[in-house]
């Protein structure tokens, strides 16, 4: 029996069309038929398995070919996306943890700065940056680009040494 959460498994269950269910050699016509993506026809998948195209045709209708093709492509684009999705989460993350460094440090800092030191400019452009950071991540839009990260590199260590002198 197929899983219907996966269609473009073999059928071995018995239809009216296919008793025995679908064979083996029409599950590796299927497999061909699938796998030409957007160059899918019925005679490619012929070709490819040696097979006459009527009897493709035939296999095509029988084991609904058509459907089955379908929910794989819709499977594989999920997968893609769902990665692509994993992938940014981890870039994002990574981005709230820079920001929230830099956000951390600049507290630091400010506790060491000398009595009437006017940091407030400095201040404001590695808070700006960490914001920056903080938003792109949080919004899910494009991530921080490489001049964006060497900016708060920079920024790191300009409120470094400020803290230091």
């Amino acid at each position: 029996m197929s899983d219907d959460r996966y269609p473009w498994t073999r059928r071995h269950e018995a239809t009216a069309a296919r008793p025995q269910g679908e064979t083996a050699v029409a599950y590796q016509a299927f497999q061909e038929y699938m796998r030409l993506g957007g160059e899918r026809s019925l005679q490619r998948a012929a070709d490819a398995v040696g097979k006459n195209v009527s009897l493709i045709k035939r296999w095509c209708l029988d084991h609904e070919w058509v459907e089955r093709a379908s929910a794989y492509d819709s499977y594989l684009t999920t997968a893609e996306v769902d990665g692509e999705a994993g992938e940014f989460a981890k870039v994002r993350n990574k981005h709230l943890e820079v920001a929230t460094d830099l956000l951390d440090h600049l507290a630091l800092s400010m506790k060491m700065w000398k009595p009437g030191a006017d940091p407030s400019i400095r201040w404001t452009t590695a808070f700006t940056a960490a914001a920056k950071v903080q938003q792109t991540a949080l919004t899910l839009k494009e991530t921080t680009s490489k001049t964006d990260e060497e900016a708060i590199a920079r920024i790191l260590e300009i409120v470094s040494k400020q803290a230091e002198g």
